[in-house]
């Protein structure tokens, strides 16, 4: 009985970890479906827009946004990435060479989404 309980403790915590984790991975949206796009600023004051998910409707997409705003608020605006800028987390991973960079904006687009030009003068 005991066994069991620590494999479902051990599997609940994975699951946790995971769901708290938005990685931005190489998502191939449809015309009409949402996506997730986090606005960040980097330590050279680059401006990114990294999608961190595609969703086929509205709710699901504002569902998203609402789980990874209240995380963001969480971690006081920050979140790590990669210099590759493809993950986004909210911890820095051991061994790696994350950056912890600053979030200007998370918002919910319709695909096709041509991101406006951003200069910074």
């Amino acid at each position: 009985m005991t066994r069991i309980k620590v494999i479902l403790t051990a599997g609940l915590l994975a699951f946790s970890a995971s769901a708290l984790a938005d990685t931005s991975g190489n998502y191939d949206p449809k015309p009409g479906q949402w996506s997730t796009v986090v606005a960040i600023f980097d330590n050279n004051n680059n401006h990114y827009l990294l999608k961190t998910s595609v969703n086929d409707n509205l709710a699901e997409c504002s569902d998203r946004l609402h789980r990874f705003s209240q995380n963001l608020h969480a971690a006081n605006g920050m979140v790590w990435t990669s210099y590759a800028k493809d993950v986004v987390k909210f911890e820095a991973s051991p061994g790696t060479t994350d950056v912890q960079v600053k979030v200007l904006d998370v918002r919910c687009v319709l695909e096709p989404y041509d991101p406006e030009l951003v200069k910074k003068y």
